[in-house]
């Protein structure tokens, strides 16, 4: 009988906010608890999302000035009068068969 992670977890008190870490089968697990707002309790919508970006979900400051690449070579392109080999020929599937 498979037992799903929601239904084992039922009878198990969480605080929001808290993580907890086990390790289950030689693995380690990890268990976040979110906050619970009104809106997210019905809905499956991480808090994040419904109230809108907190300061610890921004990674980069999108008005940062970024500098410049710098290039690393300068490339010169040459023209060349032929090719440098000769082509082969390539028969079709028609002459071939």
């Amino acid at each position: 009988m498979s037992i799903s992670l929601a239904d084992a977890l039922e009878d198990v008190e969480l605080e929001a906010g808290r993580t907890y870490c086990c390790e289950v089968r030689g693995r380690q697990v990890e268990l976040r608890v979110l906050p619970v707002s009104p809106v997210v309790s019905n809905k499956m919508i991480p808090p994040a999302i419904v109230g809108g970006l907190r300061e610890e979900d921004i990674r980069l400051d999108p008005w940062c000035e970024l500098p410049p690449p710098t290039p690393l070579s300068v490339v010169v392109p040459t023209a060349v009068a032929s090719l440098p080999f000769d082509i082969p020929w390539i028969p079709t599937d028609e002459e071939t068969a």
